[in-house]
């Protein structure tokens, strides 16, 4: 059912608060209605296929071994105290979304920016802000942290715009995002002129150009969807790890012996599909604490959602998330 909702957005939208928008931007694809809305999530899809995920997987590597080292620092800076690990985990899942995302088109400096200041847009969507934003307010500084992150990844797309048109290698997203557009558009191309293209030269799917501005909304919703719910469940993570540490030599066990040995074996998506007991601490985590429950919608018409009940149109209700439904 909950996955119904998700893909029925003739006959729900998201219901949020007003701050979202203005944070967000009103002309952010999330707000996208109906046939737009599809259209453009279809177009975004390829981004997330297997194939693609490999791709993602050493600028990933890259980071996860970084931080691995600051967590070792911070530990012996320590002296075998209680360190609080949330800022550190936020920062390394920002680290990690930023370098999927736009990859080295983005300095460490930019995203410990962004990882210190990500906090003032959740806290500017609480449901008790004003829905104007007034100067020096939680939805003040939520718009500035999110105008930064805005401005941010803008500059990433014009630098991925040259370097792919220069033939440049796919490392992150946004590559293949603005690889997919330089494609679509040779093809049309070629068509316009005439040419007979051959049908295993066609796009899976045919996208237009966009814009650095839109693809720097996007890349915020990403971003967005993935750093305080994964933090979450990052700390939640190794909470239990640490309490559990059965559990963990489990996980280290099996990680060992699916890399020969060689705890330096790099990531790969076969790698990571054969971690049959990893995924499934990760997925009883994210059942025990999921840490997004629900995503609010609200009906533009009457939503037979089953056989028993209808949505009545202008309704709210709340839909489980995917998190929660592992």
């Amino acid at each position: 059912m909950a996955r119904k909702v998700f893909n029925s957005p003739s006959f729900v939208k998201p219901c949020v608060v007003d701050s979202a928008h203005k944070l967000l931007r009103p002309d952010n694809w999330v707000f996208m209605d109906g046939k737009a809305h599809v259209d453009y999530r279809k177009g975004l899809n390829g981004l997330f296929s297997r194939q693609a995920l490999e791709i993602y997987l050493p600028g990933q590597e890259e980071v996860y071994n970084h931080y691995f080292e600051k967590f070792l620092a911070i530990n012996k800076e320590a002296g075998g105290k209680p360190v609080q690990f949330m800022p550190a985990f936020r920062e390394l899942m920002c680290a990690v979304s930023c370098r999927t995302f736009a990859g080295h088109y983005m300095s460490e400096e930019a995203v410990k920016k962004i990882a210190d200041d990500y906090y003032l847009i959740t806290a500017a969507l609480e449901l008790v802000n004003f829905p104007i934003i007034l100067p020096y307010t939680k939805s003040w500084y939520g718009k500035k942290a999110a105008d930064m992150v805005i401005e941010e990844f803008a500059k990433c797309s014009a630098k991925s715009k040259v370097r792919m048109a220069a033939g440049g290698e796919v490392e992150c997203i946004l590559d293949a995002w603005v690889k997919h557009m330089i494609v679509s558009e040779q093809y049309r191309q070629k068509i316009a002129k005439g040419f007979k293209v051959d049908d295993a030269e066609k796009p899976d799917m045919l996208i237009r150009e966009f814009s650095d501005y839109e693809i720097s909304l996007t890349l915020l919703t990403f971003l967005f969807a993935s750093q305080d719910a994964t933090s979450s469940a990052c700390t939640w993570l190794f909470q239990i790890m640490a309490d559990r540490p059965e559990f963990l030599d489990k996980v280290r066990e099996e990680n060992m012996a699916l890399r020969g040995g060689d705890r330096n074996a790099p990531l790969s998506m076969n790698l990571l599909e054969s971690m049959t007991y990893t995924r499934a601490v990760v997925k009883e985590t994210l059942r025990y604490r999921p840490p997004v429950i629900m995503v609010p919608y609200v009906a533009k018409k009457d939503f037979p959602v089953s056989e028993n009940y209808t949505v009545p149109k202008g309704k709210l209700f709340h839909n489980p998330c995917a998190y929660s439904n592992v």
